[in-house]
C-alpha cells in the first residue's frame, strides 16, 4: 500500500510541478503584454480577432503584439511540404528541416513586423526608431516561441498554452464589454446569456466529437489470439482535432501580410487590392477562409494518420485489417476512411467556424462575435487535450519499476 501511495504521490507531484511551470510561463506572457513598444503610442485601436488566435494583440503596441503567427505559418508550410513527399524534402534530415523552419519563421516574422509597424502610430519615424521598434517586436515573437516550446517540455497544454490564454483573456474582455458595442445594459445581458448558452453547447459538442473515434479492428499475428482480437486502429471523428480552427487564422493573414509588404515596397496598386480581398467585410474573405479551413482539415488529417506509412508499418509487422490485403488495399481503405471523416470535419468547421465570420458582412458591430465559435472550439479541444495529458500522467504513476 505504501508503495502504491508513493507512486500516486509521485504522479500528483509531477502534475503540480508541470502546472507551476505553466503558471510561470503565463505570468511572463501577461507581464510582456504590458511592456510598451518603444517609439509607439500604447493604445492603437480595436483588437484584431484574427491576431488573437496566434497569441498577438494589435490593440496595444507592446512586446508581444506580433504573437507567434510566423512560427505557426512556418510549421504548416514545412509540415505540408513534408507530407507531399517531394524528392528534396524526403532527403532532408530532421535537423535540416528544423533549420529550414526557423529560417522561414524569421523571414515571415520580419515581413509581419514591418507591416505591423505601418499600422502603429510611431512617435519617431526615423530609420533608427523604426529599426528599434521592429527588433523589439521580433524579440517578443521569438520569446513567445521559446515560452511555447518550454511549456511543451515542462508544463501542461503543450505549445498551445499561450494561444489558449490569449483567447481566454480576449473572450472574458469581450464578455465584460457586452460583446456588441452600443447596447444598453438589458440588451447586453441578453446577448451575454445567449452567447453563454452557445458556448456551453458548442464546447460540449466539440469535446464529444474530439473524443469520438472509429475503431478499425486489426489482427496482430505476433500476439495471442486472446489479446489480438482486442487490437484496433483508432481513427477520430475529427482526425485533425481543433488544429484547423487554430491554424486557419494564421494561413488567412499570411497572404495579406505578404501582399501588404510587397505593396509597401513597390507601391503597386494590385498588391493592395489583392490584400483587401483577405477581409471578412468582403464576401471574398469569407470564401477564402472557408476554403482554407477545408484544406487544413484534410491536410492535418493526413498528417495525423498517414495511410501509406500506416499500411507499410502494418505490412512489415505482419498485422492486417480483416477483409483487406496488406499493402495497397489496406492503404486504399485507410485513405477512404480518412477522406470520409475529413469531409465530415470540414463541414463541422465551415458551419461553426467559417460561416460565423459572415456576421461582419451584416454589420461591423458584430466583429466581437465572429471569432467566438473559433475560440470556443479551440479552447474546448485543447482543454480536452490537457485533461488527457493529466490522465496519462496519473496512469503512468501506477506502474512499478522492474528493478
Amino acid at each position: 500500500m505504501g508503495n502504491k501511495a508513493s507512486l500516486k504521490d509521485l504522479g500528483t507531484r509531477t502534475i503540480l510541478t508541470k502546472a507551476w511551470w505553466s503558471l510561470l510561463y503565463l505570468g511572463i506572457f501577461v507581464f510582456g503584454k504590458h511592456i510598451p513598444l518603444p517609439f509607439a503610442k500604447l493604445q492603437v485601436g480595436q483588437t484584431s480577432a484574427l491576431l488573437v488566435a496566434t497569441g498577438g494583440d494589435s490593440s496595444q503596441a507592446t512586446l508581444f503584439s506580433l504573437g507567434i503567427s510566423p512560427w505557426m505559418s512556418a510549421m504548416i508550410i514545412i509540415g505540408m511540404l513534408a507530407q507531399l513527399r517531394l524528392p528534396l524534402m524526403s532527403k532532408m534530415t530532421e535537423r535540416k528541416m528544423d533549420i529550414g523552419q526557423k529560417t522561414l519563421t524569421f523571414f515571415l516574422a520580419v515581413i509581419q513586423a514591418s507591416v505591423m509597424l505601418q499600422e502603429f502610430q510611431l512617435t519617431d519615424n526615423s530609420f533608427g526608431a523604426r529599426l528599434g521598434a521592429g527588433l523589439f517586436l521580433l524579440t517578443g515573437c521569438f520569446l513567445l516561441i521559446w515560452l511555447s516550446v518550454e511549456n511543451d517540455k515542462n508544463g501542461l497544454g503543450g505549445i498551445s498554452l499561450i494561444l489558449m490564454a490569449n483567447m481566454f483573456f480576449t473572450l472574458m474582455k469581450n464578455f465584460v464589454s457586452g460583446l456588441i458595442p452600443g447596447l444598453g445594459a438589458t440588451e447586453a445581458n441578453i446577448v451575454r446569456a445567449f452567447s453563454l448558452l452557445a458556448i456551453l453547447f458548442l464546447g460540449t459538442m466539440t469535446v464529444i466529437l474530439t473524443n469520438a473515434e472509429r475503431r478499425v479492428p486489426v489482427t496482430k499475428l505476433l500476439i495471442s489470439a486472446e489479446f489480438g482480437s482486442e487490437s484496433y486502429l483508432p481513427i477520430r471523428l475529427l482526425p485533425a482535432g481543433s488544429m484547423p480552427a487554430m491554424f486557419a487564422t494564421t494561413m488567412f493573414v499570411l497572404p495579406k501580410y505578404l501582399l501588404q509588404f510587397l505593396f509597401n515596397l513597390s507601391a503597386w496598386t494590385p498588391f493592395k487590392q489583392l490584400a483587401a480581398a483577405f477581409d471578412f467585410s468582403r464576401l471574398s474573405g469569407l470564401v477564402i477562409y472557408c476554403l482554407i479551413l477545408v484544406g487544413l482539415t484534410y491536410g492535418f488529417s493526413y498528417i495525423s494518420i498517414d495511410p501509406l506509412q500506416q499500411a507499410d508499418d502494418m505490412q512489415q509487422s505482419g498485422d492486417y485489417i480483416p477483409g483487406f490485403h496488406p499493402g495497397k488495399e489496406t492503404e486504399k481503405y485507410l485513405r477512404h476512411l480518412i477522406n470520409v471523416y475529413s469531409f465530415v470535419s470540414s463541414i463541422y468547421f465551415v458551419l461553426f467556424v467559417g460561416l460565423p465570420m459572415g456576421l461582419t458582412l451584416i454589420s461591423s458591430r458584430l466583429s466581437s462575435l465572429v471569432m467566438l465559435p473559433n475560440y470556443v472550439i479551440i479552447l474546448a479541444g485543447f482543454g480536452a487535450g490537457i485533461a488527457e495529458q493529466i490522465e496519462v500522467l496519473q496512469i503512468r504513476s501506477q506502474y512499478q519499476g522492474l528493478l
